[in-house]
């Protein structure tokens, strides 16, 4: 790596191997210390995801590219982690704490540091109902359904990080599942609120351009007809006891990511 004194304009060439990010140098010429940004071939990824066989899917890929890999539990220490870290993917689930996560999008890409990328992550409770690309990703670099990290959770990291395309080459694509995340034991209404967050989560995921006229009119339930009755059905379909609850779980998880919406 070739880095240049800012005070005699000396080029010097620094060991590539050096093991921190950030190093002081002092140039040999004019004796000035300066720092300088080690550019590693290491990938540092980030999982924010609650579902734990997820988790181990995407750690055992990643492991394969030699990157570190940090599960995170909350969006607080999501910002206390890009805060501090120049480069670093976050693989983000559509539907981390709960709702769609438009203010942590926002948060990340305010840092400015630039490689800083976001991969958002479906939550594919029904895998055959989407068949089309999501309208645009809310600030995020890319998304992935599931049911492929398998075979493309390698080729979408060398396409944001070109650089660790030598180690991808040897990684061979695999079949993964996406199946219905698990809930945890619970009452049934607590079940299915967590279930409609989920549910929600996907439907904004795939409808940016919908959410956008519906906020901005005032009538996102009315442009969204469709979909939460789909969401309903997927609802009822897999919790049946909602059926004799006096509780509409999908409106209202789609009123608090339109509330997330307005407020980002």
């Amino acid at each position: 790596m070739i880095i240049q004194c800012p005070d005699c304009q000396l080029r010097l060439r620094l060991n590539k191997a050096a093991p921190a990010s950030r190093m002081q140098v002092r140039c040999p010429n004019c004796q000035t210390k300066f720092k300088v940004q080690v550019k590693t071939d290491q990938l540092k990824a980030f999982i924010a995801h609650e579902d734990r066989n997820v988790c181990q899917q995407l750690t055992e890929r990643l492991s394969l590219l030699t990157a570190s890999v940090t599960i995170v539990r909350d969006s607080n220490q999501i910002v206390t982690q890009f805060q501090t870290e120049d480069s670093g993917v976050l693989l983000l689930d559509v539907a981390f704490d709960g709702t769609f996560p438009f203010q942590l999008i926002e948060k990340i890409k305010d840092f400015g540091h630039g490689q800083q990328k976001i991969i958002l992550l479906s939550s594919v409770y029904n895998r055959t109902a989407y068949k089309k690309r999501p309208d645009s990703l809310y600030g995020a670099d890319a998304y992935l359904e599931l049911h492929h990290i398998g075979d493309r959770l390698v080729p979408l990291l060398t396409e944001l990080f070109p650089d660790i395309a030598s180690t991808a080459t040897s990684v061979a694509p695999i079949q993964t599942h996406g199946d219905e995340r698990s809930l945890e034991v619970a009452e049934v209404s607590q079940q299915a609120a967590s279930l409609a967050k989920l549910l929600v989560a996907d439907i904004v995921l795939y409808n940016q351009d919908r959410m956008e006229q519906g906020v901005a009119s005032g009538q996102p339930t009315q442009l969204f007809a469709e979909q939460l009755t789909e969401g309903r059905k997927l609802l009822a379909s897999r919790l049946p006891a909602t059926a004799d609850l006096p509780v509409d779980f999908i409106q209202q998880a789609f009123d608090a990511a339109c509330q997330s919406y307005n407020c980002s």
